[in-house]
Order: structure tokens, then C-alpha cells, then sequence
């Protein structure tokens, strides 16, 4: 961990704020407070239940490796995404062991549905799917909703650099995409320029995150 204070102590020329994000949940018109994320399941953090509905709505490897872990324990496992296919970002090679391991358990693939809402019912939980296509409507009985929806960015350190920085955090987007260096200075009397990158950003894969950081880094 480090604050603004210990980046500014070390007097640096460049910094790169590399911080990644934290798992964005609140996507529901009704009930975030009653869902949990992938990375809950994965860390440990929360147990996993006993019908569980995983709202995929990211396409990567955490909800699938959520899945997996929760139908290991015997629980009965529906994945819903609003795609066309389940796990676009997610490889052929890569997906040959997920599927090994859900296909032989109680796992269900759901796609164009997108989930709504989430309710309690009882000790259970109501959740409410919907279409991208229409306005239709379906609903499931669990005891436990996990959402898979990217990462919202971990950026207080960023904007904490930011006004004391030469280019004001700021990048010139022309120069990075044509491969010319960084040129931009606003405040000339800051000693260090500020950039970030991968999930400090926005959401997006490891791939595109070492993209980002070489377009960054190879002309600094």
C-alpha cells in the first residue's frame, strides 16, 4: 500500500498508478444490497449457497471460477448473461476445463437474459430477468445471487497525484495511439508526470492493461 505521501517521498520523474478496481456490483434497478460478487466467492469472503444464480455480465474467467467453485460443493448453479454466448473473453483452450467440470454438475447456461432486480422471498431470494429484446420477464427462487460485472476503477491515489502532477494526470491521446511520446505540461512547476492505466482506468483485460502500459512507458 502507498499514499500520495509515500510516492512523493521517493521524488519521482514519472509516476504510473497501476491500482486496478474493485468489483462493481450496484447494477440492479432493486436489491444490490442483497447480491454478492464473484471475487467474494473466490476469496473465501462469503460461503457459497445451495442454488445459487451467477449474473455474468463481464464475460470473463471470475464467473466461470465462481461457478466452478460453487458447484464443487454440490450446490445447483444457473450462469445468466444478456450475450448472445456465454464468456466471450474467455478462450476456447481456456473454456475446455470449465465446461469439463461444470457440464458433469447441476450447472445451467442462460443467455439473452439480463438480471433486474432481486428481492427477498422468505428466507430465499426472488430474482427477476429480463430481455435486451422485448419486454419480457422470468423469475428464479435462490438462496444466493452472485453478480459478475467488471470493476469499477480504485483511482484515490490517482486523483490524489493528480493536481500535483506536471500534465494534471492528463493524456494525450492522439500521441498514444500513433506511438509519439507525451508532450503535455500544464503545470511546469510539478517535478513528476501522472498517468494510469488498466482498471485505475476502466475495466478491461490483463491484455489490454500491458497494452496500455507499454503505449505509456516506451517513449517516456
Amino acid at each position: 500500500f502507498a499514499d500520495a505521501g509515500d510516492v512523493l517521498a521517493t521524488e519521482p520523474d514519472e509516476v504510473i498508478v497501476a491500482t486496478g478496481g474493485l468489483p462493481h456490483v450496484e447494477v440492479l434497478e432493486q436489491g444490490n444490497d442483497l447480491v454478492v460478487s464473484a471475487w467474494d466467492i473466490l476469496a473465501g469472503d462469503v460461503k457459497p449457497g445451495q442454488n445459487v444464480l451467477i449474473f455474468d455480465d463481464a464475460g470473463d474467467h471470475a464467473a466461470l471460477q465462481a461457478a466452478d467453485l460453487i458447484s464443487a460443493t454440490g450446490a445447483a448453479v444457473e450462469i445468466v448473461t444478456p450475450d448472445r454466448s456465454f464468456s466471450p473473453e474467455v478462450m476456447a483452450m481456456n473454456l475446455v476445463p470449465y465446461m469439463r467440470n461444470l457440464q458433469k454438475r447441476d450447472t445451467t447456461f442462460t443467455v439473452t437474459w439480463r438480471l433486474q432486480s432481486v428481492a427477498r422471498d422468505g428466507n430465499l431470494l426472488r430474482a427477476t430477468l429480463g430481455s435486451d429484446y422485448g419486454a419480457f420477464r422470468r423469475q428464479r427462487i435462490v438462496d444466493q445471487v452472485v453478480v459478475n460485472h467488471g470493476t469499477r476503477p480504485l483511482d484515490e491515489l490517482y486523483f490524489d497525484l493528480k493536481p500535483l502532477s506536471a500534465n494534471l494526470g492528463e493524456v494525450d491521446y492522439e500521441a498514444l495511439t500513433t506511438g509519439k511520446p507525451q508532450r503535455i505540461r500544464k503545470n511546469p512547476e510539478a517535478s513528476f508526470r501522472l498517468f494510469r492505466i488498466g482498471d485505475a482506468v476502466a475495466a478491461r483485460n490483463t491484455h489490454a492493461a500491458i497494452y496500455d502500459a507499454l503505449r505509456i512507458v516506451k517513449d517516456l
